[in-house]
């Protein structure tokens, strides 16, 4: 993943761009989770979803990671 990614000669940070990528997949997770009822179970369900994501996005960024040296 390149540290800048230029869309019509405007530069985006790579962080920016994963997120945006990382969206729907977190949003298909997301559902899935609802319609099994862990929020339900949970104390802070909108906590649970900033964790989640959080987990995906530090995911992601390390299977990238190497890609930037």
């Amino acid at each position: 993943m390149p540290f800048e990614v230029s869309i019509g000669d405007i530069y985006f940070p790579g962080a920016l761009v994963l997120v945006v990528l990382l969206l729907p997949v977190f949003g298909l997770l997301d559902y899935g989770l609802g319609r099994v009822g862990l929020y339900r179970r949970a104390l802070h369900p909108s906590m649970v979803r900033v964790a989640l994501f959080a987990s995906i996005y530090c995911s992601a960024l390390l299977l990238f990671l190497p890609h930037f040296s």
